[in-house]
């Protein structure tokens, strides 16, 4: 349920139970007012009536005496007619209006007993409430001479009456009323979250990550405005953030390229100093053909370091279309053989791929080449290095391991930088590594061991339509 409609349905149960309230108060009120102005005017009624009969009461005209309550009872404004009786100074009934027994004597000793309760003083009429309305009564006298009582008995059914007639108007003049008021209450509403639908379409965009947007359209005083000030405030500081961002990744790339530039001028250094050596003793005792085979020797060498430096750093692997299979992984164990042999190493090879997997075979070649030559370089003499290879799911599986004296924690930081290397290489091995690594979506996990090192490395089975004819690795940083 949205705030709006919550909102509304607040006013709503809020302007019910207020016209509710204000019903029942007016019915109330106007119960109280309309019963007591019936009260008064009936006691005066009868009080006049008093004064008219006491001369044909006088003149003992029962006959009159009738013919006047009758008169009374039908003037008297409700819908029955009230009962008129009049008590002689004995108690006993001397007229009613009609439809009344004149001789009944238990309505004459019950009358009695109102009237005798009442107790009207002279000029005045008094009332009290009966089972069926109230009773008014007054004397029947003039200058102390009391001939008997009249008593009027209202019936309740007229309050009743005009009650229900007051009651039906009152719900009809509400529900008017509370129709005008949820009216209101849904415009109030809808005037009230427009500047937090504003304020909502403003967050959904920079959500978006639309940090140019501005909430300008919310410009009020109250706790809203507050919010959108706040909420601008908090977009200019984020705005601030990423200008800076930016700064600081344009400044950390110049690092970066200053760092592979210095790198690589140190590694290119090296050997074109020593082929000006070389170059230099050729010019002094190029004469000599030893010299000469000696200096054509050393640049050959020097050229050479120089384009495997520089093709690790533009590498790019060339993966020719077909998977990898176990053949091309056992390639890798003739071109490593030589070195193997020549540290008197122990060669655990275990791989355990029987046919194809969607990989590129160059690519996983590189990589397992790369890790392996480490390995062999880390192993002491006649030390052990280990390689497996196997499908596990949906990846495979590379494990290197050898038993050297393993890697400080303060390298493991920075193995994968370029041109970073503990073991005294040119540092762009494992760099490469990680770059076809990421290119493939693969992962390596590094493990010291007691004594030696592990590399693992997972790489993620491709689509066979999915494997590419060339795999791009970009010369930068880590990724």
């Amino acid at each position: 349920m949205g705030y709006r409609l919550r909102m509304t349905l607040a006013f709503a149960v809020l302007s019910v139970a207020s016209v509710a309230v204000f019903t029942l108060l007016f019915l109330s009120s106007s119960y109280r007012e309309f019963r007591a102005d019936r009260i008064l005017t009936l006691e005066r009624m009868t009080h006049c009536l008093a004064g008219n009969i006491y001369w044909d009461m006088e003149a003992s005209d029962r006959q009159r005496v009738a013919e006047a309550l009758d008169r009374f009872a039908l003037g008297v404004p409700a819908p029955v007619p009230p009962v008129v009786v009049v008590l002689d100074q004995g108690g006993d009934i001397y007229g009613s209006s009609r439809g009344q027994a004149p001789n009944d004597p238990l309505l004459a000793s019950s009358l009695a007993l109102i009237a005798s309760s009442l107790d009207p003083g002279p000029g005045v009429a008094r009332t009290r409430e009966s089972a069926a309305g109230f009773v008014s009564a007054a004397r029947i006298e003039r200058d102390g001479h009391r001939l008997g009582t009249v008593l009027v008995d209202y019936p309740l059914s007229s309050l009743k009456r005009h009650f229900m007639d007051l009651f039906r108007t009152a719900v009809a003049y509400s529900l008017v009323l509370l129709l005008v008021l949820l009216g209101l209450g849904w415009l109030l509403g809808r005037q009230l979250m427009r500047p937090i639908e504003r304020l909502r379409a403003c967050m959904q965009r920079v959500g978006a990550g639309d940090l140019d947007t501005h909430c300008a359209a919310v410009r009020s005083r109250d706790e809203i405005g507050a919010l959108a000030q706040g909420f601008e405030d908090m977009v200019a500081g984020l705005r601030e953030k990423r200008l800076l961002e930016k700064e600081m990744l344009h400044t950390e790339r110049l690092a970066a390229v200053g760092q592979v530039a210095a790198g690589v001028a140190h590694e290119i250094n090296n050997p074109l100093g020593g082929m000006l050596n070389a170059i230099s003793t050729f010019r002094h005792h190029g004469a000599d053909p030893k010299v000469a085979e000696k200096t054509v020797d050393l640049l050959d060498r020097g050229l050479r370091q120089i384009q495997s430096i520089v093709s690790a750093l533009l590498v790019q692997a060339r993966v020719e279309a077909h998977p990898l299979s176990r053949a091309d992984l056992e390639d890798l164990h003739t071109l490593i053989h030589a070195q193997v042999t020549k540290k008197g190493l122990h060669l655990d090879w275990r791989c355990g791929l029987d046919g194809r997997v969607p990989l590129p075979s160059t690519a996983v070649r590189q990589i397992l080449i790369n890790l392996l030559l480490n390995a062999i370089q880390a192993a002491p003499e006649g030390g052990q290095v280990g390689m497996t290879c196997e499908p596990q799911g949906s990846h495979l599986l590379l494990r290197v391991t050898d038993d050297g004296p393993g890697i400080d924690e303060e390298h493991l930081q920075r193995l994968f930088e370029p041109f970073y290397s503990g073991s005294g290489g040119h540092g762009l091995g494992l760099w490469v590594t990680y770059q076809i690594l990421s290119q493939l979506g693969g992962s390596i996990e590094v493990r010291r061991l007691d004594p030696g090192t592990e590399m693992e490395v997972r790489l993620p089975f491709l689509r066979e339509e999915a494997l590419p004819a060339a795999l791009p690795v970009a010369a930068g940083g880590r990724p």
